[in-house]
C-alpha cells in the first residue's frame, strides 16, 4: 500500500498540474483544501473564488469559502483597533 504524501509535497504536486490546467476545478479544490489544511487560509480563498467564477454552482467551494471567510474574521481581529484611546483591549471594563 502506497504512502499518502505530505501536504506540502502534495501542494507542490498540484501546483505543477495547474500550470498546464489552471481551470481543472477538481485540482483547485484540492489544492484549496491543502492550504486549508497547512492554514494559508488567503491563498485557499484566492482558489475558491476562481472555482466560482468558473463554475457558481460549485456547492462544496461556496460552503468552504464562507468557513474560511468566518475563520479569516476572527483570527484577524484587530483588539487595538477601539479609537478610545482610555481603554485597554485586554481588560473588560
Amino acid at each position: 500500500m502506497e504512502q499518502p504524501l505530505p501536504p506540502e509535497k502534495e501542494l507542490e504536486q498540484i501546483t505543477r498540474k495547474l500550470e498546464n490546467k489552471p481551470d481543472d476545478l477538481k485540482l483547485l479544490y484540492r489544492r484549496a483544501a491543502l492550504l486549508q489544511q497547512l492554514e494559508r487560509y488567503g491563498e485557499a480563498l484566492n482558489d475558491l473564488h476562481r472555482i466560482m467564477e468558473i463554475y457558481p454552482e460549485y456547492r462544496e467551494a461556496r460552503e468552504r469559502a464562507r468557513l474560511l471567510e468566518t475563520i479569516l474574521k476572527f483570527t484577524n481581529l484587530d483588539i487595538f483597533s477601539d479609537t478610545n484611546t482610555n481603554h485597554d483591549p485586554w481588560f473588560e471594563e
